[in-house]
């Protein structure tokens, strides 16, 4: 701790440093200065600047003229303007470096993983040093992954993938460690794992300048000692996290006005005699030589509300995915399963519907559609193709189509970027665009994973808040999630809410919310009592 003391100098200090995009300012100007040894959460709403806030000490983005940025890390033979030659040692873990994988189908294990982060880039470039591997090994062991790095990164889970980011970072031994809203995705017990092992490494390297970036204050690891609080691009609060905590906490719990509207739509025309919206029988999903969903039997029907539950790797987005017609059954023993949809029009080709229909007919918001989205098209005319449910081309919309657009880009806060390109949003502003791209149709069926991922607080509220309004409606809901506190009340009424749990791809329960917590309960206790 006395070499700690010693040091005079922060490791990167911004001064009236802003960063501006397309003549629209992003962040600051800020001040900062990040010491060795520091440790700080970031806060801040969706487009508040964090993720700016954390690529711009990075050095990933320069500054605006009139701006300052130095960075002195040791050793590295005084201060420098830019961090050419240091990048290694500003490290950083996003959950969003993780999705790149399965989206590009890319076969690196998790050694490979690891070992690329020597280098600046996701993948391995040039064969490694043989004490590179060393290095790798020694800390996938030390850190108690050993066993993740033959695997390929592409079929973790989410929670053993994150965790390998975290050890991509620190091969290299950075000075900065950088994490940005690393726990989206992650259950429950893949949450407490990786929390542990960033105490740990905090711990182990007290000189380890640490910026966690969340939005879920109730969600830090216990090596976080100071706070910054970023508001429209600038600094709200900073200083010690006891003292910057409290005053948040108040602001996020307290209600947001209601934001509904005249305009909220009524769900989808379905058929009066519905007796099913979807029934999946003894469906099974293989990819890639492996069974991701076995012996699947679901029905939907209409008035209910399922919420999904499991932990990573559990089967929730495939089944969200085979419920929406974006994958269908796999043969088993000659014979595939059957997804029948019963709000299909009679004199459909299929007599359940066509794909075209049924995808037109379910709105949806899944985390792949955001990492994959195909276009960098404005803001407006992503949740236009909402209108026909198409991500490739679709019909211009006639006047009445645009205006209930802008009713929805009003009702999610996007009215002032709807100019914007969607890949220039944070990640929070993003989702905000997907949720007003599947309400927009009018879907019959809303389906949803991890629909509050990325989302603040307000944002989370907001969202809840909609869903329990489209539920009271009539609208049909089907919700993933690792936060059962982000359920509207819909989900937990014995009247429509049923939860679907999932355990290795094949239905744990299947029932009333009621049950599933008796379920839940029964199946804690039998834990503890085999631990006994």
């Amino acid at each position: 701790m006395r070499r700690k003391a010693e040091r005079k100098a922060p490791l990167v200090a911004l001064m009236a440093a802003g960063v501006s995009r397309g003549g629209s300012p992003l962040l600051g100007p800020i001040d900062f200065r990040l010491e060795q040894g520091a440790r700080w959460a970031l806060f801040g709403a969706n487009g508040a600047g964090k993720s700016t806030f954390l690529r711009l000490l990075r050095g990933e983005l320069p500054p605006d003229q009139g701006g300052g940025r130095v960075y002195d890390l040791p050793g590295a033979g005084g201060p420098q303007p830019t961090p050419l030659g240091l990048r290694q040692r500003l490290a950083m873990v996003a959950g969003d470096m993780q999705d790149a994988f399965a989206i590009h189908g890319w076969a690196a294990t998790g050694l490979d993983v690891v070992l690329s982060g020597f280098g600046d880039g996701p993948l391995l470039y040039a064969p490694p040093e043989p004490e590179q591997v060393s290095a790798a090994l020694g800390l996938l062991d030390t850190l108690g992954l050993s066993d993740l790095s033959g695997r390929r990164m592409a079929r973790l889970s989410s929670g053993e993938g994150r965790r390998l980011l975290l050890a991509r970072a620190l091969v290299s031994r950075p000075d900065v460690l950088l994490l940005d809203e690393c726990l989206e995705g992650l259950d429950v017990e893949a949450r407490r794992e990786f929390l542990a092992l960033l105490d740990r490494v905090a711990m182990a390297r007290p000189l380890l300048a640490v910026v966690f970036a969340t939005h879920r204050l109730d969600e830090l690891p216990t090596c976080l000692t100071n706070a910054l609080a970023l508001e429209d691009g600038h600094v709200r609060a900073s200083g010690a996290l006891g003292v910057v905590l409290p005053g948040l906490v108040c602001v996020s719990e307290a209600m947001p006005e209601s934001h509904f509207k005249s305009f909220v739509a009524m769900p989808g025309d379905t058929p009066a005699a519905t007796e099913f919206l979807v029934r999946i029988t003894n469906a099974s999903v293989d990819m890639e030589a492996r069974r991701i969903l076995d012996g699947i039997n679901w029905t939907l029907r209409p008035g209910e509300h399922w919420a999904v539950l499991g932990p990573n790797g559990a089967g929730k987005s495939t089944l969200l995915s085979l419920l929406a017609g974006l994958v269908w059954p796999s043969a088993v023993d000659g014979a595939p399963g059957m997804v029948e949809y019963g709000f299909a029009a009679p004199d459909e080709p299929m007599s359940n519907g066509t794909v075209d229909d049924v995808r037109r007919r379910i709105g949806v918001v899944y985390e792949a559609l955001q990492t994959g989205f195909p276009y960098d098209l404005p803001v407006e005319s992503a949740v236009a193709t909402g209108l026909d449910g198409s991500l490739d081309v679709f019909a211009e919309p006639d006047a009445a189509g645009w205006e209930h657009v802008a009713k929805w880009l009003d009702y999610f806060e996007l009215a002032k970027l709807r100019r914007r390109r969607v890949r220039s949003l944070s990640r929070g502003q993003f989702r905000r665009v997907l949720l007003a791209r599947a309400m927009v149709g009018n879907p019959v069926l809303l389906v949803l994973d991890e629909p509050m991922a990325g989302l603040d607080s307000r944002a989370r509220a907001a969202a809840r808040e909609l869903l329990g309004q489209l539920a009271a409606q009539g609208q049909p809901l089907v919700m993933v999630t690792h936060h059962e506190a982000d359920l509207p009340g819909c989900f937990l009424s014995e009247a429509g809410g049923r939860v679907l749990a999932l355990r290795g791809g094949r239905v744990a329960y299947c029932g009333e919310w009621g049950g599933y917590s008796k379920w839940k309960a029964a199946r804690k206790a039998g834990r503890r009592s085999l631990e006994s």
